[in-house]
C-alpha cells in the first residue's frame, strides 16, 4: 500500500423510501428538521442536515407501474458497457428500502482529485469522474463530481459542492438532537475480500477482532468510525448519531444517549 492515511470523512448516507412524503412524516415524527431536496414541484429527495457537515438523504425512486420497469431496463442496458456502475444502480431500484449506500468526501474538499490520484496509486479500482448536478430549493444550481469503486461494499467519493448550499442554522437544528454521525456499521459477506478493499481506499489496515458472529474492526475516519463486521448479508447494518443536550457536552451525549438508525428506518 503505497498511500496511508488518505483523508476522508463521512459526508451523507442514502435511505432509500418507497414514498417520500410518507418518509417526510415519519421522520419530522422522529424529531428531524427536514430540508426539501429541490424546487417545489421537482422533489425527488429529502435531506437532514448535521452539525458536522454530513447529512442523510432520504430518496425515493419509486416512480410507478410504468417508469419502474424502465427503470430497471436502463439498468441492465448500463451494464452492457460498465456492469460496476450498473451494480450500483441496481441497489436504488424501486422496492427496496432502509439504509442504501454512503459517500466519502475528502478532507479537506479541495484534495478531492489528490485522494482519487492516491487511490489509484493503492491499487483501487475506480470508475471515470462523473459530474452530475441538481437544483436545490433556494433555486440555486449546485454542481460536483462523483467517483465509484468497482467495488459495490465500497461507498462512492464526493467533491464539493459548487456553489456550496445553503444551510440555515435552522436546517441542522434537530428536536430529537441527532448533531452528528458517529459511526457507521458496513455488513459483509466476504470478509478477506472486503477488508481488503477498505484497506486500500483509507490506507489504513486495522487490527481484527474475533467475536462469536465472525471477524470485525474499525476504521477511523475523521470524526466518525467505519466498522465493518462479517455477517451473511452485504451493505450497511445501522448508522449511530451523535445528539446534543442542554447541559451537556458532545462526547458525555455521544458516549451515553447515541441514536441508532437501522437498515429499517427506525430510531432507538
Amino acid at each position: 500500500m503505497k498511500n496511508k492515511n488518505i483523508p476522508f470523512r463521512i459526508g451523507h448516507v442514502l435511505i432509500q423510501v418507497t414514498n417520500l412524503e410518507t418518509a417526510i412524516r415519519q421522520y419530522q415524527d422522529m424529531g428531524f428538521q427536514i430540508v426539501p431536496g429541490g424546487v417545489p414541484g421537482k422533489i425527488h429527495n429529502a435531506l437532514i442536515y448535521l452539525n458536522d457537515g454530513s447529512f442523510l438523504e432520504l430518496f425515493s425512486t419509486n416512480h410507478g407501474r410504468v417508469v419502474n420497469p424502465l427503470l430497471k431496463f436502463m439498468v441492465k442496458i448500463i451494464g452492457l458497457w460498465n456492469p460496476s456502475y450498473s451494480s450500483r444502480l441496481a441497489r436504488y431500484l424501486p422496492g427496496q428500502e432502509g439504509l442504501r449506500d454512503y459517500a466519502l468526501d475528502s478532507v479537506p474538499g479541495t484534495q478531492y482529485q489528490e485522494n482519487i490520484d492516491r487511490l489509484l496509486k493503492n491499487g483501487l479500482k475506480l470508475s471515470k469522474l462523473r459530474p452530475k448536478s441538481r437544483t436545490e430549493h433556494h433555486g440555486i444550481k449546485l454542481k460536483w463530481t462523483l467517483c465509484c469503486p468497482d467495488s459495490i461494499h465500497l461507498p462512492f467519493l464526493m467533491s464539493e459542492y459548487h456553489p456550496s448550499p445553503i444551510i440555515e442554522e435552522q436546517d441542522t437544528s434537530h428536536a430529537n438532537g441527532a448533531a452528528s454521525i458517529h459511526e457507521i456499521t458496513i455488513s459483509t459477506s466476504e470478509w478477506s475480500k472486503t477488508y481488503e478493499e477498505y484497506t486500500l481506499l483509507l490506507g489504513i489496515k486495522p487490527s481484527v477482532t474475533l467475536g462469536k458472529n465472525g471477524r470485525s474492526c474499525l476504521f477511523p475516519i475523521q470524526r466518525a468510525s467505519i466498522h465493518l463486521a462479517e455477517n451473511k448479508k452485504d451493505g450497511i447494518d445501522y448508522i449511530i448519531l451523535t445528539r446534543n443536550h442542554q447541559g451537556e457536552n458532545r462526547e458525555q451525549s455521544a458516549a451515553t444517549t447515541p441514536f441508532i438508525l437501522f437498515t429499517e428506518s427506525q430510531i432507538v
